[in-house]
């Protein structure tokens, strides 16, 4: 599949600002023209299996009989089905679990083909492609949405995005951050869905988990429990980060250790008692990109410390 740069999108350019609560249906007939593309691929026999797990996972997961929609005819085949429900579904969150849903089928078939002997079948439309293709097909429509490491994320700011979470999950898709990095999908996750609490939760867990792995690389023992600010008093002790940018960066410590930990603390990470506290999608926001950008720096600041320590036992 090739998507094509047409005068009319050259004219108009990249929307500036993203939307989140309206997926029109331009962007779902492009969305399914990738899945033509991609499905046509297998035999007939894999596709109705492949469609049939779809239809069931959103029937139990929705807790539905069958897909509700008054133009989905139960005599279709199944992928006509769980097309006309997204075809017709108003709920951008409906919207969005049948998207993702298919796209990890989309990103499971190689494993799909391999485990069920499907030998002959070879994939010139790629999974990594059909995925990329529906990245460009939201970043065209202004869709603040993004599919990422199997799941879709909600992308805020497009330079932030860019500079910051793709970075983020770059780095921790490395085995050794595997924990980190499912916390900090999480995080994601729970802001998509705006639960904006358990969001801040998550993105700590993230950079601590990613303080404890530099730690245990590095063999500097750490006690079970320990807070993020006990850790990162640790990694400054031990020279993970240079003394002479420590000097330099007089407020980095101060911002590592009372930015996400203590806004998680007084937000999110305690009981409310009796008044209500809620947790505004911008504070969220902020939590995830302060949490992404400390995780960078630190992984950076580990492979640099090991890179030195390589060095020294050369020599």
């Amino acid at each position: 599949m090739t998507i094509h740069d047409l005068y009319s999108k050259r004219n108009k350019g990249l929307p500036d600002v993203f939307t989140y609560d309206v997926i029109s249906d331009k962007i779902k007939v492009q969305i399914q023209y990738i899945w033509d593309d991609f499905f046509e691929q297998l035999t007939k026999e894999l596709r109705e299996v492949i469609w049939q797990g779809i239809r069931i996972i959103l029937l139990k997961e929705h807790g539905k009989r069958e897909l509700p929609s008054k133009y989905v005819n139960y005599t279709d085949t199944y992928d006509i089905q769980v097309r006309t429900y997204l075809d017709w579904s108003t709920d951008v969150e409906v919207c969005l679990d049948i998207i993702e849903l298919v796209f990890k089928f989309i990103n499971n078939v190689p494993t799909i083909l391999k485990n069920g002997g499907y030998y002959s079948t070879k994939l010139s439309y790629s999974p990594e492609h059909a995925i990329e293709h529906l990245n460009t097909r939201f970043l065209e429509n202004g869709l603040g949405y993004e599919f990422r490491e199997n799941i879709i994320i909600r992308s805020d700011n497009k330079l932030l995005h860019k500079e910051i979470i793709i970075p983020t999950l770059h780095f921790l898709s490395s085995a050794k951050y595997q924990n980190a990095n499912e916390e900090y999908l999480s995080a994601h996750k729970h802001f998509r869905h705006r639960r904006t609490k358990e969001c801040l939760n998550d993105s700590l867990k993230a950079l601590e988990s990613t303080l404890k792995v530099i730690c245990k690389l590095n063999g500097w023992k750490s006690e079970k429990g320990e807070t993020a600010k006990h850790l990162l008093d640790l990694c400054f002790q031990k020279n993970l980060i240079p003394a002479y940018l420590a000097n330099h960066f007089a407020g980095l410590r101060s911002s590592l250790e009372s930015g996400v930990p203590t806004l998680r603390n007084k937000l999110g990470g305690h009981g409310q008692g009796t008044e209500k506290i809620e947790v505004p999608m911008h504070f969220a926001s902020y939590i995830m990109y302060l949490s992404g950008t400390s995780i960078n720096f630190l992984i950076s600041c580990q492979q640099k410390f090991e890179s030195a320590s390589s060095l020294n036992l050369k020599d």
